[in-house]
């Protein structure tokens, strides 16, 4: 990830020197944007009306006013949102993590979460370990299509059984279906209150640094590089100012 820990770098000297108020993007010409993401809870969910709730909800919002380009954001499964990020321009993608796949595909905004993800197994299955990613081939596994955890797995060559989504892959080994999960433990956890489960079902056994980052906020290639750094700039900017951090810790811990 050298290019993006450059862009990271650059970015934040640039905002340094950014004025205070930025001025309205839409009125330099900025197209009309469109916002989309997976869900990921707790940072982003839907509501009871379906409309996008939580964290990542409220920074779209935020980021839209200050570029003059509000619009609501659409919450789809994952792999259909970063279909449409890749193949549709003007089309901004939230809480993507890069990775080699990934990584020339997309243009890169700004980090906006710190991700961490580990291997869960039931509690009642102390016979389950790994010490190395490898070991994972040792048992059954699922994944999502086009997640990064599930592209990592494929990477190493580990079989995996493909699921719906992280719901379903939850419920599987919930069900004792599969043996392991890769999951961020924030999102796991939130799942397992939603599920009426308690939070300590699920153990988890060893973490996954090399796919331990940041998410980010991204452009695909078909989108003016013109507008991709317009989006940048003001993004760089509420990190610089603490907005994005202080958005992002707004998550409910009942």
């Amino acid at each position: 990830m050298l290019h993006l820990s450059r862009l990271f770098a650059a970015g934040l000297a640039v905002v340094a020197a950014l004025p205070l108020t930025v001025p309205s993007a839409r009125s330099a010409g900025l197209p009309e944007l469109h916002y989309i993401a997976g869900r990921f809870p707790p940072y982003t969910q839907v509501d009871a009306g379906g409309h996008a709730a939580g964290p990542t909800a409220a920074l779209i919002q935020a980021l839209g006013q200050r570029i003059g380009s509000r619009a609501p954001l659409a919450v789809v499964p994952f792999a259909r949102a970063i279909t449409a990020a890749e193949h549709e321009p003007n089309t901004l993608i939230a809480l993507i993590a890069p990775n080699p796949e990934r990584e020339a595909k997309f243009q890169w905004v700004c980090p906006v979460l710190e991700y961490d993800v580990a291997v869960f197994r039931h509690r009642d299955r102390p016979d389950i370990v790994a010490e190395q990613p490898a070991d994972l081939a040792k048992w059954r596994v699922a994944g999502v299509n086009r997640d990064v955890k599930t592209e990592y797995l494929q990477r190493l060559g580990i079989p995996l059984q493909i699921a719906a989504d992280e719901d379903e892959a939850t419920r599987l080994l919930l069900y004792r279906r599969i043996d392991v999960l890769l999951a961020h433990p924030a999102t796991l956890r939130m799942r397992l209150r939603e599920l009426g489960e308690r939070g300590d079902v699920l153990v988890p056994i060893l973490r996954l640094r090399d796919i331990s980052s940041r998410l980010y906020l991204a452009f695909g290639p078909k989108t003016a590089p013109e507008t991709v750094e317009t989006v940048r700039s003001a993004c760089y900017d509420m990190i610089r100012r603490g907005e994005i951090a202080q958005i992002m810790q707004t998550v409910m811990q009942n």
